[in-house]
């Protein structure tokens, strides 16, 4: 059952549009419902589940929450291109690979005979797909940062999976690059005018109980009470949130330049991590 967990109406500074008759009116906010949901597709990852029922919950969202965007990863290139099928003609897609560095030397990751990766979908139209540098080691796996466009909305959206810790680069596996990711993310979004960022962090909240990877946040993406953006999870300047996933922890984000109406979470038999759909107004 979905979980409706917030429905903060934040402030809005409208847009200014002129009419014929030369008065002016505020533009009408688009409403806009993301989804960010790590699939765990492959297989040998100790993921379970078809393809066919994850490819289900991601239609469930679409028929039920209303979704018109969703940020994925772990997620196979055959299984999306199915999905894109079943959503029909009026969905777009970006994909890209994870990949696998030996001493900078990379290949594609597998799920079966196809590609494992990360994707951004849409209705109406997407453009612009770029994945953006962001540190990654040298030897291990690179999880990129793949952004476009939904042009409807004129959004920038982003699917973020970044390196876990420990063992991000097994021939150094005490070093974290995550600090590393999430400074390069933040830099990036404050150059969009309008975006929603969404992913599998693979860290806790800066307040969880008994975390000690607060440090990896730094200052200027999650909101704190100041500055930053608020997440779709959070609750006044607490940075903290439900679990997301089976760990009974949170490492699922959803982060907006836009102003939040509301947040669910939904549990997913099929995933090792949770649903997050957050419904944001685009000026």
């Amino acid at each position: 059952m979905i979980k409706i967990l917030g429905a903060l109406a934040l402030a809005l500074t409208a847009a200014v549009v002129p009419t014929a008759g030369g008065v002016a009116r505020a533009a009408e906010p688009k409403v806009l419902n993301v989804m960010s949901w790590n699939m765990c597709g492959v297989i040998r990852w100790g993921c379970t589940s078809t393809a066919d029922a994850k490819i289900g919950v991601v239609k469930y969202h679409v028929a039920n929450t209303f979704v018109q965007a969703a940020v994925l990863q772990e997620v196979c290139e055959n299984d999306l291109t199915k999905l894109m099928g079943e959503l029909g003609s009026g969905w777009h897609k970006a994909f890209t690979p994870y990949l696998w560095s030996e001493d900078g030397r990379t290949s594609p990751i597998t799920c079966d005979t196809d590609r494992a990766g990360v994707a951004v979908i849409a209705k109406v139209g997407l453009s612009d797909a770029k994945v953006h540098a962001t540190t990654q080691p040298w030897t291990g796996m690179h999880r990129p940062l793949l952004c476009a466009t939904a042009t409807y909305w004129n959004t920038r959206l982003c699917s973020v999976h970044l390196t876990p810790h420990p063992g991000g680069n097994p021939d150094h596996p005490e070093w974290d690059y995550r600090d590393d990711q999430i400074a390069e993310i933040r830099s990036l979004v404050g150059g969009f005018p309008n975006f929603v960022i969404g992913g599998d962090f693979n860290v806790k909240p800066p307040e969880w109980p008994g975390t000690q990877d607060a440090w990896v946040w730094g200052s200027g993406l999650y909101y704190n009470g100041t500055s930053g953006y608020v997440e779709c999870d959070q609750q006044g300047a607490a940075r903290t949130g439900g679990a997301t996933h089976d760990s009974n922890t949170k490492i699922d984000y959803i982060f907006s330049s836009e102003a939040r109406r509301w947040c669910a979470r939904a549990d997913s038999v099929h995933s090792d991590h949770h649903v997050l759909v957050e419904s944001v107004e685009v000026v």
